[in-house]
C-alpha cells in the first residue's frame, strides 16, 4: 500500500509527525503525493531546515506580511504544497508557528503536516521539558522510530539529548540501543508519544533488509504485549524504498 492510504490521511487531516529517523522526510514524502488534488500545509511548531525548491509550490514566511495581509495570498484555491513559517533564521532554518498563528490559517487548507519536534539529523532522540510542541486540534500524531538504531553506540553523535534518552530507558549499564530501549522510548511516559492528540500511529522506519524486518515485528509484538491499546496503529516499513505496511 501506497503512504497515503497506510496512513489513512483524508482532507482535514492535521497531521503531527515526532521522533527521529525520518520525520521530515516522511512530511515532505507525504506532501509530494497529496500536492495535486489537495491544498497542503506543511509547517513546523519548533524549527526546519529550507527544503529544497522542488518540495513546495509556494513558500511564505508570515512575518514579512504586516497586519497579517497574508490572509489574501491564502484565500487562493489552488493545489499544492505551501510551506509557511514565521520566518527564517540566518539563512538556514525556518522558524515555525504558534497555535495562534496555525488557528489563524489552517481553515485555508485541505490537509495540514506540522513536524512537532527536532532531533537535529540524529537517529534517536530525548525530550526536554518542552517538547513535543503538539498543536492541540491534531488529528494524527505519528511517532517515528529508526529501527537502524538497533547496535548504535549510545552518544551525541546517535542520540539528541542523550542524558534524557538515558533517563527514559533507565539503562545506564550499556553502551550499545537495543531493542528494549526502543519499546521503553515507546511506551514511557516521557518518551515518543509523551504529548499527544486524536490517533496515535506508530511508524517504524528503515525496515530495509531482513534483520531489520525482523527486529520491526518483534518490536511491534513486544509493545502490542505489554499494552494492548497504547498504540492505534502500527505501520513498519522504509520512506527511502516507499514502502509502507501495516503491522
Amino acid at each position: 500500500m501506497n503512504l497515503i492510504d497506510t496512513f489513512k490521511i483524508s482532507k482535514k487531516d492535521i497531521i503531527t509527525i515526532v521522533g527521529a529517523g525520518g520525520k521530515t522526510s516522511l512530511m515532505y514524502s507525504a506532501s509530494s503525493l497529496l500536492r495535486k488534488d489537495y491544498k497542503v500545509l506543511v509547517t513546523t511548531t519548533t524549527h526546519i531546515y529550507i527544503p529544497d525548491k522542488s518540495i513546495y509550490d509556494e513558500i511564505i514566511m508570515l512575518n514579512d506580511f504586516p497586519n497579517e495581509n497574508y490572509h489574501s495570498i491564502l484565500q487562493n484555491n489552488k493545489n499544492g504544497v505551501y510551506v509557511i513559517g514565521n520566518h527564517i533564521v540566518n539563512n538556514l532554518k525556518i522558524k515555525g508557528l504558534t497555535f495562534e498563528m496555525l488557528d489563524k490559517i489552517i481553515h485555508y487548507f485541505d490537509i495540514v503536516i506540522i513536524e512537532g519536534d527536532g532531533s537535529k539529523e540524529k537517529s534517536l532522540k530525548g525530550w526536554n521539558d518542552l517538547e513535543p510542541v503538539i498543536y492541540p486540534k491534531t488529528t494524527k500524531t505519528i511517532g517515528v522510530v529508526d529501527i537502524s538504531s538497533i547496535g548504535l553506540d549510545i552518544n551525541e553523535e546517535n542520540i539528541h539529548r542523550v542524558d534524557r534518552f538515558l533517563d527514559i530507558i533507565n539503562d545506564y549499564s550499556t553502551n550499545k540501543v537495543n531493542i528494549e530501549h526502543l519499546e521503553k522510548l515507546i511506551l514511557n511516559k516521557n518518551g515518543l508519544f509523551k504529548i499527544y492528540k486524536g490517533e496515535k500511529i506508530l511508524f517504524i522506519n528503515k525496515v530495509e533488509n531482513i534483520n531489520n524486518k525482523t527486529n520491526a515485528l518483534n518490536l511491534i509484538k513486544n509493545i502490542k504485549c505489554k499494552s494492548s491499546s497504547y498504540i492505534n496503529r502500527y505501520i513498519y516499513g522504509s520512506i527511502f524504498t516507499n514502502e509502507y505496511i501495516k503491522g
